[in-house]
C-alpha cells in the first residue's frame, strides 16, 4: 500500500495492520503527488515480481484535493492493475465517517480549503486532531464497522440523487478495511481486493458554483 501522505494515512493503516496482526502488509508514505505515487507503486510491484516474490495486490491511497493530475494518475493506475483508494476531499472524510454520517458538500471557501472544512467537522469528535498525530487512533477501532456501514449508506444515497447528473465523489479507504481478515479468509481477502471493479463511493460533493 503506497500512500500520498507521509504520516496521516500510513499511521492509520500501520495501526490497523497491528490491530489485525497483518504481518505481510507493507505500508509506505511518500509525500508525492498522485501521478508520481502511481509510478512509484508500479516500479515497486515490478521489482518484487522480478525477484519472484510479487505482492498479492498493490494499492495507491491519495486525495482528490486540488491535484491537476488526479484523473491522469487514476487512469494510469487502472490500466496498470493498481488498486485505488482515493478520497475526496481528503482522507479525513474517512476518519469522520467513524463518528457520523455526512453528505456535506465540502468546497473551498476563500483561504479555507475543502479539506480544512472537513477537518473542522472531524474536530467535533477529535478536538485536538492534527495531521500526522497518532494519539486519536486507539479511539477509532470500536467505530470501524459503523464507518463501513455509513460508507455503504452514502453510496446508495448518492446513486439515487446527485449521481444522476454529476460525477460521483468518493473515498475508497473503507473497501480496504472491509476486506481485511476479520471479515474474510486471507485468500478471499486478496481475491476481493484484486477483483473489486466498481468505484467505492461514499461521498458526493458538488463543485463550487
Amino acid at each position: 500500500m503506497v500512500c500520498e501522505g507521509e504520516r496521516t494515512e500510513p499511521l492509520y493503516f500501520h495501526a490497523l495492520k497491528d490491530r489485525l496482526r497483518l504481518r505481510t502488509l507493507d505500508v509506505k508514505g511518500t509525500g508525492d503527488d498522485p501521478r508520481t505515487l502511481v509510478d512509484f507503486a508500479k516500479r515497486l510491484r515490478d521489482e518484487e515480481e522480478r525477484r519472484g516474490d510479487g505482492f498479492d495486490f498493490v494499492y495507491c491511497v491519495f486525495d482528490r484535493d486540488m491535484h491537476p493530475a488526479f484523473k491522469e494518475a487514476s487512469d494510469v493506475a487502472q490500466r496498470s492493475g493498481i488498486g485505488l483508494a482515493r478520497s475526496w476531499p481528503c482522507f479525513e472524510f474517512w476518519l469522520l465517517l467513524h463518528f457520523e454520517y455526512s453528505r456535506k458538500a465540502y468546497a473551498r471557501r476563500g483561504r479555507r480549503s475543502a479539506c480544512d472544512a472537513c477537518i473542522q467537522d472531524l474536530r467535533r469528535h477529535i478536538p485536538n486532531y492534527s495531521k500526522g498525530d497518532r494519539a486519536y487512533l486507539d479511539g477509532l477501532w470500536d467505530h470501524l464497522d459503523a464507518a463501513i456501514d455509513r460508507a455503504r449508506r452514502v453510496l446508495e444515497d448518492a446513486k439515487g440523487t446527485e449521481a444522476r447528473t454529476r460525477p460521483l465523489k468518493y473515498t475508497g479507504s473503507w473497501s480496504i478495511c472491509e476486506h481485511w481478515p476479520e471479515h474474510l479468509a486471507p485468500e478471499a481477502w486478496a481475491r476481493n481486493l484484486v477483483e473489486f471493479k466498481q468505484p467505492v463511493a461514499v461521498s458526493y460533493a458538488p463543485a463550487p458554483e
